[in-house]
């Protein structure tokens, strides 16, 4: 008993022998924690205080990289849409490969009267802007083509390319600026609405208001393998318009900026822009250009020889692949053709009087027209009818 109570009290003495220096440890090891802790934030404290300026200039610096990044991704947009931007209109003068650079602004339709003009409506334009377009030309087609483009002309001041000198008033225009047909101007069909027959029996195709379409600035009829019925099943649908009851004039010229089906000097199925009085052949009929055997030719058909046609003449040159104007200048006793300004041929025996309205159409015909291609697409530009 006495050995456990000796053995308690040593105990007893070791602990408390023990303790100051466990209180010791304790103080360093709170005065070490301390340090570890309070120190790096009164550092950073100081560092903070000490350059509040170099902070915002880091931060500025960041600012600027994002700004010169962006500068950077803008000019690189800008570069691509100009190397891609494509042309919208030119006038082709004397011009067989001028292609569009810019458009005139909407036109704005009025009554307009003219003597010696049957007009239902007509329109002139009110506002025009001239705008320059980049284009790139390629070497080969430069060597191998004019690639000279005058300055876009306004609809409200273009007079006749290559015609005879003025002044010439504009009396019917559709530059196909909208984005569906104006029509008010143009019916699709062919002495119908819908699907109709063609205007010769020997053509191939059913005329379908489907296959036309405005679009892009341009008119387009386009020639399809589809088979339809019209009075008899066709094995093609292609596109017309006239101005049949819309708009009629008695001399002046007429001229289309036409994009031919075709390749080289020949001209594929059957184009044509044309002019025709109500009672054919009395009343005549101006083929301002039409694609005859693969030729672009221009033809009077009157009443003599019941309209075999009074004369014309047919172009050798190239006038596919690319935009060019065809323009005829009906005067009393004569009609002049002009092709990309220049005089093709003038016929002065039975010219007629009577009022005539407009026709553009694709047909398909192996007997009168050319090789046979579809799909095809007769693109228009624009129509213009002056008078003086």
């Amino acid at each position: 008993m006495n050995r456990k109570v000796v053995a308690h009290e040593r105990r007893q003495a070791e602990r408390a022998a023990r303790r100051p220096l466990n209180r010791t440890v304790r103080n360093l090891l709170i005065l070490l924690i301390a340090l570890v802790t309070v120190v790096p934030l009164l550092g950073f404290a100081a560092t903070a205080t000490a350059a509040p300026v170099s902070s915002h200039r880091a931060g500025q610096g960041v600012g600027h990289r994002r700004h010169a990044v962006r500068r950077k991704h803008v000019a690189a947009r800008h570069k691509h849409v100009v190397h891609h931007r494509a042309p919208k209109r030119r006038v082709a003068a004397k011009n067989a490969t001028a292609r569009r650079t810019s458009k005139p602004a909407a036109k704005k339709p009025v009554k307009k009267t003219t003597s010696g003009a049957t007009t239902t409506t007509s329109t002139t334009s009110t506002t025009s802007t001239t705008s320059t377009t980049s284009t790139t030309t390629s070497t080969t087609q430069a060597a191998a083509q004019s690639t000279a483009v005058e300055s876009p002309q306004s609809a409200a001041t273009a007079q006749p390319v290559g015609g005879p000198a003025g002044p010439w008033n504009l009396v019917f225009d559709d530059e196909f600026a909208g984005s569906s047909l104006d029509t008010s101007k143009w019916s699709t069909g062919w002495f119908g609405s819908g699907i109709t027959q063609p205007v010769n029996s020997s053509e191939e195709e059913c005329y379908d208001p489907g296959q036309v379409a405005v679009t892009n600035g341009e008119l387009d009829l386009t020639a399809i393998a589809k088979s339809e019925s019209c009075g008899a099943t066709r094995p093609y649908a292609s596109g017309i318009v006239t101005t049949n009851g819309k708009f009629s004039f008695t001399y002046g010229f007429a001229e289309a900026r036409i994009w031919l089906p075709g390749s080289g000097s020949t001209a594929t199925d059957w184009p044509a822009f044309w002019t025709v009085g109500q009672n054919w052949p009395t009343d005549g009929e101006i083929d301002v250009v039409e694609g005859l055997g693969g030729k672009p030719c221009g033809t009077f058909h009157g009443p003599d020889g019941n309209g075999a046609g009074e004369g014309g003449a047919c172009s050798n040159g190239t006038v596919t692949g690319g935009w060019h104007t065809f323009g005829a200048d009906w005067e009393p006793g004569s009609v002049t053709w002009y092709y990309d300004g220049q005089k093709l041929e003038t016929v002065t025996a039975g010219v007629t009087g009577a009022p005539m309205y407009l026709i553009l159409n694709l047909a398909v015909d192996q007997t009168n027209g050319g090789p046979v291609q579809v799909p095809a697409t007769m693109r228009v530009d624009y129509v213009r009818v002056w008078q003086h």
